[in-house]
């Protein structure tokens, strides 16, 4: 009985299991297998119909109840499929993105998956995400070239971002990894290479010299891995330096900057031949020639001021090095005003004579004629003060036009006329004013409560006559001291007129004949 058991149903076992294998090799594969690979046909066509009745093939395919491989190679299709139905509708793009978060989810990421995900996440404008993508799956992605341009195009997208934003860091960043990738470079914009100068720049303004120091020191830094001159980096670093640094130093610092720019001017082609580029590069070595030469001035005259007090003026090879820096300021940019300002104020500052002071004058006046020049209202006001004094001979002439109105003075005694008769002789020949009137005005008797404002008026005169001769004098000279002692007797001698005209007059007299002395002293009287 056994027997016959066993030789039935081991036929009845055997043909349920064959049956079984049939079914689940076969037909259940046969159920998405057949509209899959019939979608597979569908999958080059750029027929938007075509590609739709793939998706529809595709979601057949899965409701068909694949396993495994099976299941992924059909949501890779569909991914695929969706992805490319997203140039028609760009809402396909995240649908696809969700298929591929699911696959990715169930198996990881394959050089395809993380392929097609970055090209997707691209479309949807998720730039972090590409970037963060390919940096997390490069081993994979390098093995399609397009992988680093699709990488590239959303760094330079996050770049423009942060630059627009003002975020310096971020921006450097993203145009950084555009350099890495080797794709795209020429996108990047020519400005980027001074971003850092430019926060920097910012930061010295606002007072933030540690902040300014470190950006200086990154465009430094960068600029010496690209390759190309380092030379602002360097000016930057030194601002910084500036106000607490040895001028000396500083001066030598930037004498070597000067001639890594001279080298790099040599080292351009002729202007006939420069392209845009070339000719943005001149441009920018010759401002920073001048700037270098600038600084290099003012670093001299700073030298000067630290020496020791009491040290004496510059000596004669001191204004050869200064004459020499104020030229090639002035060589460096011929319509600049900086060379005169400097170079006139230094010069009459220690002006020892009249005439050097008029030079000096002479070259502060060049300076406000060119096209940058000297607008600073200081300046300005001490050139017109200067040119109001006159000089030598403009206080002769006022000198000789006094003189005549006290002659003309009929409440002068015949013997004070007569001493400003031999007055008027002696220095009408020095006279060089031109319209000055040979005569005064005539002038009629005045009230005694009217000779204090007249002699108010006629100290003023004498100071403005005597200025140019004394003003280089120190206040201990004879010259000074006699002037100051004639100048008091005529205030005294004015608040005691009640007791005669005679001695104001006397005191006035007295001080006009010792201006005399002083703006012609080798004439004895």
């Amino acid at each position: 009985m056994t027997t016959i058991l066993l030789l039935v149903l081991l036929p009845l076992f055997f043909l349920t299991t064959v049956a079984s294998g049939l079914y689940f090799l076969v037909v259940l594969p046969g159920r998405w297998r057949l509209p899959y690979e019939e979608s597979l046909a569908l999958l080059d066509s750029d027929d938007r119909d075509e590609l739709e009745r793939a998706d529809r093939l595709l979601g057949q395919a899965v409701n068909a109840g694949p396993r495994g491989k099976g299941l992924s190679r059909i949501r890779f299709a569909q991914a695929y499929v969706r992805a490319m139905l997203g140039t028609y509708e760009p809402s396909r793009y995240a649908a696809a993105a969700t298929v591929l978060d699911e696959l990715v989810a169930a198996d990881g990421h394959s050089a395809h998956t993380a392929y097609l995900e970055l090209w997707v996440q691209s479309r949807l404008d998720n730039h972090d995400r590409v970037t963060d993508l390919y940096a997390e799956q490069r081993e994979l992605l390098d093995e399609r070239p397009d992988s680093r341009r699709i990488a590239a195009v959303s760094h330079l997208q996050l770049a423009v971002g942060h630059w627009r934003r003002r975020e310096t860091d971020g921006a450097l960043h993203h145009f950084d990894r555009v350099r890495e990738l080797g794709e795209l470079t020429e996108r990047i914009p020519p400005e980027v290479n001074d971003l850092q100068l430019v926060k920097g720049v910012q930061a010295v303004f606002d007072g933030r010299t540690d902040e300014a120091r470190d950006a200086f020191a990154d465009a430094r830094r960068r600029s010496a891995e690209r390759g190309v001159p380092t030379t602002q980096a360097e000016l930057g670093l030194l601002v910084c330096d500036w106000a607490e640094g040895d001028p000396r130093q500083l001066g030598e610092w930037l004498e070597r900057l000067a001639q890594e720019v001279e080298r790099e001017l040599a080292g351009l082609p002729e202007e006939s031949g420069e392209d845009a580029e070339t000719e943005e590069r001149r441009r920018t070595a010759e401002l920073l020639r001048t700037g270098i030469a600038l600084l290099r001035l003012i670093a001299l005259v700073r030298e000067w001021l630290r020496r020791p007090a009491l040290g004496g003026a510059p000596s004669a090879a001191d204004f050869a090095e200064f004459d020499q820096r104020v030229d090639a300021v002035r060589a460096a940019d011929p319509e600049l005003g900086d060379a005169a300002l400097v170079g006139g104020l230094v010069r009459y500052y220690f002006a020892l004579s009249q005439p050097e002071r008029e030079q000096a004058l002479a070259v502060l006046d060049a300076g406000t004629e060119l096209a940058r020049g000297i607008m600073l209202p200081e300046v300005l006001d001490l050139m017109e003060r200067e040119r109001a004094l006159g000089g030598e001979g403009d206080a002769i002439s006022r000198y000789l036009t006094l003189v005549t109105e006290f002659l003309d003075d009929p409440d002068r005694s015949p013997e004070d006329r007569a001493q400003y008769r031999r007055l008027k002789a002696r220095f009408s020949r020095f006279q060089d004013a031109q319209g000055i009137e040979d005569g005064a005005v005539p002038t009629q008797r005045s009230a005694p409560d009217d000779h204090r404002r007249r002699s108010q008026a006629l100290r003023r005169r004498i100071e403005l006559i005597v200025y140019p001769r004394v003003r280089d004098l120190p206040d201990d000279a004879p010259a000074k001291l006699a002037l100051r002692e004639l100048l008091a007797d005529l205030d005294r001698a004015s608040g005691v007129y009640a007791e005669g005209a005679e001695v104001l007059h006397g005191a006035e007299q007295k001080l006009i004949t010792s201006t005399g002395a002083i703006l012609l002293p080798e004439e004895a009287e």
